[in-house]
């Protein structure tokens, strides 16, 4: 949903009438999975702390619910979630190793908004506690190759598609390592005007093999791998 300059009565009534056609428009669409109506706090920047703010992003849920109970809701993705039927974190984290480090020593604290689980947002909005919804790191990575700072990516650019791999592979197997996210969304498939840290270029030209991100992306690690390798006699 396209994000109001600021918070404000107008911005309210005008995203409110807004959202609400977005809905009813797509409602049949079979791509349309879940409802997604804020994105990292835009238009609703005070509502880490913000009454009101909190109380609009509760008002979205509850009308989109009321018109399409099948389809979960993410009120605001990324960061200081309200009510939501899925948490949804953003994190650019480059080094894998401090990424699951972070997540599995400071579960709680990330959740009782201790430890911010971006370095500088929080999980929750204040006033706000997690209740067990299904955790997503619905954005990570971001990494873009090294052209004469011509556009950008997410921490350092790397120089070859060997660095590119490397760094995909040890922040994903990362994310997968963490025994309480089921899910996670990778930015991004292709580049986009100035961010250029797609997969495939502006004009869907892979950068990288296709295949070895499909193998990291599609490999068992970790728990899972001991779920699936398990012997029947044993389940």
């Amino acid at each position: 949903m396209a994000a109001a300059y600021g918070f404000s009565d107008y911005a309210v009534e005008e995203f409110t009438r807004e959202w609400l056609e977005i809905v009813k428009q797509n409602y049949n669409h079979p791509c349309i999975i879940t409802w997604t109506p804020f994105n990292e706090s835009w238009g609703i920047s005070q509502v880490e702390t913000c009454e009101r703010q909190q109380h609009f992003t509760e008002g979205i849920y509850y009308l989109t619910k009321s018109i399409d109970r099948y389809r979960p809701v993410i009120v605001n993705d990324g960061w200081e979630h309200t009510i939501s039927d899925i948490l949804t974190l953003h994190d650019y984290e480059e080094v894998g190793k401090l990424l699951k480090k972070r997540y599995v020593d400071c579960e709680e604290e990330i959740f009782d908004t201790e430890v911010y689980h971006s370095l500088f947002k929080s999980a929750m909005a204040n006033g706000y506690d997690y209740i067990g919804q299904p955790v997503i790191i619905s954005e990570y990575g971001g990494i873009a190759f090294n052209n004469d700072d011509s556009g950008w990516g997410y921490g350092n650019k790397v120089n070859t598609e060997e660095d590119f791999v490397r760094r995909f592979d040890k922040i994903t197997t990362a994310v997968k390592e963490i025994p309480y996210v089921c899910g996670y969304c990778y930015t991004q498939v292709t580049d986009v005007q100035q961010e250029i840290n797609g997969l495939m270029d502006i004009d869907r030209n892979f950068k990288v093999n296709a295949d070895v991100i499909k193998e990291i992306n599609e490999r068992q690690i970790g728990y899972w791998r001991q779920i699936y390798t398990k012997p029947v006699a044993d389940c």
